[in-house]
This record gives C-alpha cells, structure tokens and sequence, in this order.
C-alpha cells in the first residue's frame, strides 16, 4: 500500500514535500494510517482534532489518544473542542451536519492563522462508494454522479485510490493502533445504514464493487465534461443575467432536447430540487405563465416570455420613507439621485424623471405601490389605475411587487418610479426650477 500510495501522490502531483500540509485527524484508522503512509514516504505534516463532545468519556479519549499519538510522531497537533450540540439548536442542524461545518470553518481558519498549503483528509473508495449511493438515492445531477473529488481547493483526499480493506489490512501488519467510534455503528444515520447493510449486500453480487464504482466515477467525469461544454453552450444562447436577476427564454428552452437537463443545472445551484423541476417542465407545457415557485434564496416566476429567476431581496422593516427635504433622498429605497437645474434634455430613459419643483410639496413620501393607486401617466389626460398601466404595460408580477411610488404631501402620486411621471407635474412653458430624479439600480 506504501508504494501504491507514493505512486499516486506523484502520477497526480497533489502535493510536494515543498508544501505545508495539515491532516484531519480523528484518531480513526484511516486518518492514523494516512499518518504513517506520510511519514513512511518523508513529508511534513501538522495534525488538526476536532473534539465535538458528542460521546461523553470516548470524545476524550479520542482526544488524548491524538495527543500521544502526535508526541510519538514528533509532529504539532492543534486541538479544538467545540460545543455541538449547542451549535444544533441555534443552527436548526443534524449532528451530522453540524459537525461537518463547526470542522470545516476551523479548518479555514486555520489555513490563514498558520499558512497552510492544503488539509489532507482520509476518505477512502469505500466512502466514495457511499457518497455516489447518497447522492442516488436523494436525487442529483451529473456533478452528483463524480463522488468525492480527490482535489478540491485546498481539501485533498489522497487515500481515495485505497478500499477500506487494504487500509484496515495495512493498520495491522504494521501493528498500528487506532481508535473506534461507536457512533460509527449506529445505522440511524443514513451512511452508517449504507456502509453496514445496503453496501454488504452489494458486495454479495459484485464483490469487487470499490474498484467497479471508481470505474464508472472516473467515465461520469469524462460525461460531465461534455455536459458542462453543453451546458455553458446552451447558457449563453437561452439566457441572460442582469442586475443578479436571472432571464431564462422559453421558446428557445422548449427547442431543447434536454431541457431538464439545462434546468436542473441552471437552477439547482440556486437551491431548487429534482420535484420543483419537474413541476416547472410541466407547468411550461400546460402555458401556465405566473406561477411562482421558491427556494431558500431565490424566487421564480414563469412569465410570458421568460423564466425570471431572482434572489429573495432582504425585507427592509421601512415600507415608506418621508422625504423632508432633498438630502432626505439619500436615506431612501430604492436609491434615488436628486439634481436640481433650470434646463433639462428630453430623454427616453425611464429611470430618469424630470419634475416641476414649484409643484412639490413637502413632505414627499416614497412608498410601495398599493391596489386602488391612481394617477396620471404622462401625456394622458385622464387617471389610470396603477394596476391596469402594468396590465398595459406588461409588468411581470416581480416587476410589480418591486415598483415603488413618489407621493406629494397630499397624497397625489408624482412618479411612478422608473415607469413614468404624472402629468400634472410635468414641466412646462412657465417651469422655472426643474428637478431631476435618478434611480440608482444596484
């Protein structure tokens, strides 16, 4: 196993004896025999411990097994205790879940406290194995088909090539001590279920079953290539981001073979699941424009033309502002510039409005639009209501719910902001102050 490990770690050139390396260190056999494979093939390592507090008495003899063991290896050890299940009510998380980002935040840390070059972990094929079966069973795309990455950032797993076997095979004709953790055993977690009854069984059938899923991971990579030179094809020619908002076109999505494919690619990043797909692709069949649909961040809307993405904006506890004076503008949402002239240029530009000041009275309000808002659209001489002009003007439901209004002190609506001014405070022959409205968009 020595050998097969140098080897792999100079076919592929993960590290060099150049580079600071830190290892994850449980105590387990995997991470004891990463150890001696490192110091058997003369790297310099560090050792990092994580003690959860999860098993009472076992968590500290974990700990101060590490503790020897790193005193006989002649190698620094840091050790961190953290207060888990504390972290699982305030972060509403499994265990499970919990400890994987307590351990990965620390680790982070330490890279920039101590500098170093990468963190070495000890998965091995058999946890890949577990990995590709998880991500199976709960549903995944492509990625989800390639296991666990030997390389990712600065996390490195260089025991991926080795089976659980030949790990526990090597511990013992080298004679090396380990520690077990019991929660290891228990099959409520749905890994320790797949490693101690679902994996066995597989193995009745394809007793090579480690080296056969390495296989097929290694072809699902070559896959996911030409998948993604497809996907980032298809990204450039059926959709466009602007301002964080994300336009997918419907037409040209329905021209697509593997329309799924393209969604759950786009979409899964931005937290939407298999289910909410699939509700989606069936929706755009039945021309149901303005549906909506929701993730923890962002919120969809199947409208006319487009499938409109954008995230969940942070609901400010100010739904109107009042406006006292023109400084006031600068505290306001959304962002609006003030100029105040005596000239003004004709402009198309919908974000701009140019308004007689002389008709202003203060204190302006600047609110979200309501149900029952009227005014005068620009070149009209009537009223219109708010929500017939978005009908007119073919507002999409998010366009809608983000418009907000200009009001004077008497409530009269003065800008429609960024769709249009009212008539009544346009400027004329007889303007002799002009101000000038901008909308910053972010």
């Amino acid at each position: 196993m020595l050998n097969d490990f140098k080897d792999r770690i100079e076919a592929t050139s993960l590290f060099s004896k150049k580079d600071k390396l830190l290892v994850a260190f449980s105590g387990g056999v995997d991470s004891v025999v990463l150890c001696h494979l490192l110091k058997e093939s003369g790297f310099s390592f560090e050792l990092a411990h994580c003690n959860f507090n999860l098993r009472g008495k076992e968590s500290e003899g974990d700990e101060k097994f590490c503790r020897v063991f790193a005193k006989k290896m002649n190698v620094k050890i840091h050790v961190k205790q953290f207060d888990t299940k504390s972290y699982v009510k305030i972060k509403k998380l499994s265990v499970q879940m919990a400890a994987r980002e307590l351990r990965y935040h620390w680790f982070k840390e330490m890279m920039h406290q101590y500098h170093y070059n990468y963190i070495l972990t000890a998965h091995h094929a058999n946890d890949n194995v577990e990995t590709l079966l998880i991500n199976l069973t709960r549903g995944t795309g492509p990625k989800g088909l390639q296991g666990i990455p030997e390389k990712q950032d600065y996390l490195i797993r260089p025991l991926l090539f080795a089976t659980k076997t030949e790990i526990l095979n090597y511990a013992e004709s080298k004679k090396i001590t380990f520690r077990h953790d019991s929660s290891n055993d228990e099959v409520k977690y749905a890994r320790n279920l797949l490693r101690h009854k679902v994996i066995p069984s597989l193995k009745k059938i394809n007793p090579s079953l480690e080296n056969t899923f390495h296989h097929n991971i290694l072809l699902f990579k070559e896959a996911s290539k030409i998948i993604e030179n497809y996907v980032s094809e298809k990204t450039k020619l059926i959709t466009n981001t602007e301002k964080g908002i994300l336009y997918i076109n419907i037409q040209k999505l329905k021209s697509e073979l593997s329309g799924a494919l393209l969604l759950h690619e786009w979409l899964s990043p931005l937290g939407f699941n298999s289910s909410q797909t699939e509700q989606l692709l069936k929706s755009l069949t039945e021309k149901k424009s303005g549906k909506q649909f929701h993730s923890v961040t962002h919120t969809l809307l199947i409208d006319r033309h487009h499938i409109i993405v954008k995230p969940i904006a942070e609901t400010s506890d100010e739904t109107e502002f009042i406006i006292h004076k023109l400084s006031d503008f600068t505290k306001v949402q959304p962002k609006i510039r003030t100029e105040t002239s005596e000239k003004y240029k004709i402009t198309s530009e919908l974000n701009i409005a140019f308004i007689d000041y002389k008709k202003l009275e203060f204190p302006l309000v600047l609110r979200k639009w309501k149900h029952g808002d009227k005014f005068m659209p620009l070149g009209m001489k009537g009223f219109k209501k708010l929500s017939d002009f978005f009908v007119s003007n073919k507002l999409s439901i998010f366009e809608k719910e983000n418009t907000s209004v200009l009001c004077n002190a008497n409530e009269e609506i003065i800008w429609v902001v960024g769709k249009r001014v009212d008539e009544r405070y346009k400027i004329t022959e007889h303007t002799k102050k002009i101000l000038k409205l901008s909308l910053i968009k972010s």
